[in-house]
This record gives structure tokens, C-alpha cells and sequence, in this order.
């Protein structure tokens, strides 16, 4: 276990000193127990070292009330929030604990840090980079999170305190303060989405990035890393399997974006999507090849909504690519993140697709995420939910044209072939 006790053996004279780390002091530096024995030679010393540990652990001599904030963070916290955090989320953290907590709290003893210190540290916290206003809530709320996870894992993980101190801690909004918070497109606009999507001067590559993000629900870093094998043209069924994401260089402290392997999740995720955005996927992918060949480029790496050179685009340009297309069309502007949340409760709000098909389809590890993140579109729903597909009556992608059944969740293109909905999703 992470917390067992630490000895050496030192030859003094015609004994051996033992010596036994049992905690450290408010400066990080450990503190020590030691004694002497009468033995021959190293193995014996060594021996004699593991009996005294036994009973040391034996008879609860494992102090820790002398662990350090600084310590418990640099020693512990690190190496195993590295193993679960996103590498993103991890250089977040590490960012925030060590301008915002270790300036304050690092010396401090583990067991000595009570509620009311971290409350003051909330309320005195004020921006980084000078400006003279005050933190948000939500920067605040950011801090407290953070804070919370090192003594979580200092209760859970090690029991080095009996306690969480910061669930204690409470922040005060202001009245005149309000997140910005964009509601998923409701279904008329879902349908003016696709409406405007599907124009003839609308760039090619714009309408793949909108019709993959709206039919998958993938995130910005999975789509900025689907490649050209992840379609599979005979099966009919795409594949995000990584991402595109940042980290936190030790060496530069700059943040740097690289390829990962899996989703953010973790898992990877197969969905079968319609004939349609396949064509239109086809087409799409074939442009961007004949200019590849035509600059004799062969990149070992193809991603699809990266450049031609094979090299991948950063998720922050598929987000500014996608507020360009709201300003000139005209439509109200959500995150890019929120077009996942729209698909989500767009699917949500039909019975008759499983929820178990939406988690998957989501990449979401418990069912239980998919309905807790999207229980106001189940609340809302009763009045949408038997025709949420077939009420689309804009273009899923080139060629679709309008519906003539209203009571199936079906579309049909300009050639008059039916695109099943609801097949594809179960």
C-alpha cells in the first residue's frame, strides 16, 4: 500500500542503526524513528528492520498527522490523479492547486486545515492575471472542486484525515450573476440547422463537420481526430476510437495538443449512420484526395476535417468554424459542444429508442450519466416524443428532401428512397 512504512540501516560501530520514516513535518521534511541493535552483519540489520516495521504498524505507530499539504500533494495526489485524470484535466488541477492552494495552504498540516481557512481562501481569491474584479462564482466553484479532490483522496485513499474539509465550505452567488448557459436547439431549429446546412454555397467541408457532429453526437476532440478508416462505406458504421487533446508540458509549462488513444471516456464508440451522409461523406472525402494527389501528398494520417497535408485541426477551429456558420446564417449560436447535448435530447425525447442505444451511441460508461445530464428533455418531451424524427423535414444531407409520412420516423431523398431512422439507431 501507498502509506507502509520506509527504513534504512546505518553500521555504527559494532551495531546497526534502524531507522523508520513515520511522518513529516509542517516543511514537508521527514520525521524519523531509530534505534539500535547488536548484529552481525547487513542481512541480520535488514531482518531486525522488518521486525520493527511489523510492530510499528502493528501498534498503529503510522503517524500522519504531521503530512503537509505541499507533501501529501507532491507525493501522493500527483501520481495517482495522473492515472485517472484526462491529461487535459490533470494539467487543470495541477495549474490551480499550485497558484491557487499551495501559496496558502502547502505548509499547513494536513489535519490543522479546517473548513474555515478554505472558506477565507475562496473569498479572498482574486483574478491572475491583475484585473481588478472579482472571481466569478463558477471560478470559484472551480477552485473549491479542485481543492475537494486532494483531501477526498487524502480520506479515501489513505485515511490520513477522518474528513473532508472543504464540504463545509459554501460560496455565495450574486443575484446579478448568471452563467451563460445555451439550450439545445429545439426541434424547429433542429430543422432550420439542417435547412441552412444543406444550401448549395455552404462549403462541403462545413457541411460534414454539422451533419457528423449533429448525427453522432461526438465531441470537438473525437471529431478532430476521425480519420478517413474509421467510415466503413461496406458496413455502414463509423468509428471514434481517439481524440484530439491537450496537456501540460513539464518542461515548457505551455499546454500542447496531441493525438491520444480512446475517447474521452475511454471507450471506443461504432455507430451506423444513414446511407445519405455517407454519399455526402464519399464525395467529401474524394475532393480532399484528388487535392492530396495533386500535392503528391501521402500522409500517414488522414483525418477528415484536418488539413491536406494529413495533419489534424485543432478542436478550437472546428468551434470557430462552426460560430462562422451560425453568424452568417443567422442562427442562434450554441457551443459547439451543445449540438452533442441537442442530439442527445433529441433522441431522448423519442420513446421509442432505448436508452441504452443513446448511452452507447454517446460513449457515455453508466446509463445513468445519459438520463441525469438529460432529464429536462425526458420532462418535456411528452408533447414531441411520438414524431421526434419524422418532424424533420429539412435534409439529413445532399439530396434528402422532405417527407410525405408523417407517423414514421422515416425521410425520404429526392429519388424517393426511404432513409430508416429508426433502423440505423437500434
Amino acid at each position: 500500500m501507498a502509506n507502509d512504512l520506509i527504513g534504512s540501516i546505518e553500521k555504527r560501530g559494532d551495531k546497526y542503526r534502524l531507522r523508520v520514516t513515520v511522518g513529516y513535518n509542517e516543511e514537508g521534511n521527514p520525521i524519523r524513528k531509530s534505534k539500535l541493535v547488536a548484529v552481525s552483519n547487513d542481512r541480520k540489520a535488514y531482518a531486525e528492520l522488518d521486525k520493527w516495521i511489523q510492530e510499528l504498524e502493528k501498534n498503529g505507530y503510522k503517524d500522519f498527522t504531521t503530512v503537509t499539504f505541499k507533501y501529501f500533494y507532491e507525493n501522493h495526489w500527483k501520481k495517482d490523479a495522473a492515472q485517472q485524470l484526462e491529461p487535459r484535466a490533470f494539467g487543470d488541477y495541477k495549474d490551480t492547486i499550485e497558484k491557487r492552494l499551495l501559496p496558502k495552504l502547502g505548509k499547513k498540516r494536513l489535519i490543522e486545515i479546517k473548513p474555515h481557512m478554505i472558506q477565507e481562501l475562496i473569498n479572498n481569491a482574486k483574478r491572475l492575471d491583475g484585473k481588478d474584479t472579482d472571481l466569478s462564482y463558477y471560478t470559484k466553484k472551480k477552485i473549491l472542486n479542485v481543492a475537494s479532490s486532494v483531501f477526498n483522496l487524502a480520506v479515501v485513499g489513505y485515511r490520513m484525515i477522518e474528513s473532508n474539509p472543504v464540504k463545509d465550505v459554501r460560496i455565495r452567488k450574486s443575484k446579478t450573476e448568471k452563467k451563460k448557459i445555451h439550450e439545445p436547439y429545439s426541434l424547429t431549429e433542429i430543422n432550420l440547422l439542417l435547412e441552412k446546412a444543406n444550401q448549395e454555397h455552404v462549403p462541403l467541408d462545413t457541411k460534414a463537420l454539422i451533419l457528423t457532429a449533429f448525427i453522432t453526437g461526438a465531441r470537438e476532440g473525437e471529431l478532430a481526430a476521425f480519420e478517413v478508416s474509421d467510415i466503413d462505406f461496406t458496413s455502414k458504421k463509423i468509428t471514434f476510437h481517439q481524440r484530439i487533446t491537450k496537456r501540460l508540458n513539464d518542461d515548457t509549462k505551455k499546454w500542447e495538443y496531441y493525438l491520444a488513444e480512446g475517447t474521452k471516456t475511454g471507450l471506443s464508440v461504432s455507430l451506423s449512420v444513414p446511407d445519405d451522409y455517407l454519399q455526402m461523406m464519399w464525395q467529401f472525402i474524394q475532393k480532399k484526395k484528388a487535392k492530396q494527389k495533386k500535392l503528391g501528398v501521402s500522409p500517414d494520417h488522414n483525418f477528415i476535417f484536418g488539413h491536406v497535408d494529413g495533419s489534424f485541426s485543432l478542436p478550437t477551429s472546428l468551434y470557430r468554424k462552426w460560430r462562422r456558420f451560425c453568424q452568417e446564417e443567422n442562427l442562434r449560436f450554441i457551443r459547439f459542444h451543445d449540438l452533442r447535448h441537442t442530439t442527445a435530447s433529441f433522441l431522448i425525447s423519442d420513446p421509442d429508442i432505448p436508452i441504452k442505444v443513446i448511452q452507447e451511441r454517446l460513449g457515455h460508461k453508466d446509463y445513468r450519466t445519459t438520463v441525469n445530464m438529460y432529464a429536462s428533455a425526458l420532462e418535456e418531451s411528452d408533447r414531441m416524443a411520438a414524431d421526434a424524427f419524422s418532424k424533420i423535414t429539412s435534409s439529413v444531407g445532399q439530396g434528402l428532401g422532405q417527407t410525405t409520412d408523417k407517423n414514421q420516423k422515416t425521410l425520404k431523398n429526392t429519388d424517393g428512397k426511404v432513409v430508416d431512422i429508426a433502423r440505423f439507431l437500434s
